[in-house]
């Protein structure tokens, strides 16, 4: 009898074996959520590639125009072709990131290549004729101009086309593993810049995110969807787009829904402190705000005295500090809620305890201090001596720029909050006595105690004299009074101020 090798014999017989563990995990992996999430990689990368090689082609561009401006024509050919050479190449990665390229696209393609061609041709012909080449200056010019303008609505079309179909895949997957891996390219392509951000909004991201925040079923993406709306209503377009949807009554409920959250209410804290923020142009005329101020002000005030979240203290404050700007009736309203002493019993415990955190505070008890009864609150709940605790925050002893601009903000805050709570001689003499005073002149005086800000001179020397004004000041020498208080405004500025220009 033949004797059989092992090995063999069970490589033969393992062709027609099956695991059945095995097979019940494949049969039971799902692959839709694998797929969707690769998709939102591709798409980010497709986009990502667009950008950059955009971007190259654009600093291109700006060589090519200041050669012809500066009539540098031995560089304009090698420059053109250059251009021209990369616009081809990124037209191959559109095709390449779109897959099935739409018409339209397809047509912008081709008046791009048009206009290459035809700038092309006028740096030949020009070279060759060697003709007087500042006669076809300005016929250039305008080539490099039209060639311009089509290339960036390219460019324009196919991140549109990418960012619709993100947008496609919010509105469809209801899985956590694809929706949370969306709603992050969204979040990092919002913080690429106020361009994404206007396209993002511009294809329907706003209302695909207050769909998932409104879905009770997707919970588990509310907190993410709110972080990405905040992240891109930097542009008065998303601002828009939020109105249309109804986002402000969306976020009061959210807010005042006890029921919901503490992560989810202060997201959504954030949102309202992004859309209401003063650097945005339109923050003063947002829909629908106007009819849910009362009831902001009080989810947002109870929000910062429950919370013993830093981040959530942050949001909520900055929001409410941004509102005091928008609305002259937020004051009286926030009064009414107790919000000083919310505020000022809260500035003691760890979730106030950085810089930014402070300046939300001192911005809103300076604006606060504008209306009478809210003055007398903040002093009797001890807002004057926060008030110059803050002061002695020094800028020298932070380091990165963001944490310094801060402090310049908090110091500035705090001397105008006293100046507006200095209506009466007591109120000065309480000033006096916790030693304001010195520090006030510090700040006039040693440019490094507020690094160098002029900002906070002002307001330094305008609480200097309102307090001088109101009561003696001991502290004060008579070289102090001869140039802090006596001359007017501007010449104690220019005396206090370190520069070296003239002043007519």
């Amino acid at each position: 009898m033949a004797c059989t090798d092992p090995v063999q014999g069970w490589l033969s017989d393992i062709r027609l074996m099956t695991e059945t563990e095995c097979m019940s995990v494949l049969q039971g992996k799902s692959l839709s959520q694998d797929l969707q999430q690769s998709s939102t990689t591709l798409i980010k990368c497709g986009i990502d590639a667009i950008r950059n090689q955009s971007h190259t082609i654009s600093n291109e561009f700006s060589k090519l125009f200041k050669c012809v401006e500066a009539e540098k024509w031995r560089h304009i050919q090698p420059l053109t072709v250059q251009v021209t050479c990369h616009i081809r190449s990124l037209i191959q990665e559109c095709n390449k990131c779109l897959h099935h390229t739409p018409n339209f696209i397809m047509e912008q393609q081709e008046v791009v290549m048009g206009e290459c061609a035809k700038l092309a041709q006028q740096v030949e012909t020009s070279v060759s004729t060697r003709s007087q080449m500042s006669a076809v200056k300005v016929p250039m010019v305008n080539q490099l101009t039209f060639l311009g303008q089509s290339f960036s609505r390219l460019v324009d079309m196919a991140l549109g086309y990418l960012v619709q179909k993100i947008v496609e895949t919010l509105d469809e997957s209801h899985t956590p593993l694809a929706l949370t891996s969306c709603i992050s390219t969204v979040i990092s392509l919002g913080l690429e810049g106020e361009h994404m951000c206007y396209i993002l909004s511009r294809e329907g991201c706003i209302r695909a995110l207050f769909e998932i925040a409104r879905t009770d079923t997707l919970e588990f993406a509310h907190v993410q969807s709110l972080r990405a709306l905040a992240t891109i209503c930097c542009v008065p377009e998303s601002i828009l787009e939020l109105e249309k949807e109804g986002g402000v009554d969306s976020l009061t409920d959210i807010l005042c829904d006890a029921m919901i959250s503490e992560a989810v209410r202060g997201e959504a804290a954030g949102v309202i402190a992004q859309i209401t923020s003063p650097c945005l142009d339109n923050f003063q005329h947002i829909t629908g705000f106007l009819d849910n101020v009362q009831d902001l002000l009080s989810a947002l005030i109870n929000l910062c005295y429950a919370t013993s979240s830093h981040e959530t203290f942050l949001l909520s404050t900055a929001a409410i500090a941004n509102i005091t700007f928008m609305d002259s009736q937020a004051c009286d309203v926030l009064q009414r809620l107790d919000a000083p002493r919310l505020l000022i019993e809260s500035s003691h415990k760890n979730k106030a305890k950085s810089l930014f955190v402070k300046d939300q505070i001192a911005t809103v008890l300076a604006n606060m201090a504008t209306t009478g009864s809210s003055r007398r609150d903040i002093i009797i709940y001890n807002g004057i001596p926060l008030l110059i605790t803050y002061l002695q925050q020094q800028p020298s002893q932070y380091k990165q720029e963001a944490e310094i601009s801060a402090c310049e903000r908090l110091q500035q805050k705090a001397a105008i909050a006293l100046t507006r709570l200095c209506k009466d001689e007591n109120t000065a003499q309480v000033i006096v006595d916790l030693q304001g005073v010195p520090r006030l002149v510090q700040l006039c005086r040693d440019i490094d105690e507020r690094n160098n800000s002029d900002a906070v001179l002002v307001a330094s020397l305008a609480a200097l004299r309102k307090i001088c004004a109101l009561c003696h000041c001991p502290e004060m020498t008579t070289i102090d009074y001869h140039q802090l208080i006596k001359p007017k405004l501007m010449d104690s500025f220019l005396m206090c101020s370190r520069t070296d220009e003239n002043f007519v």
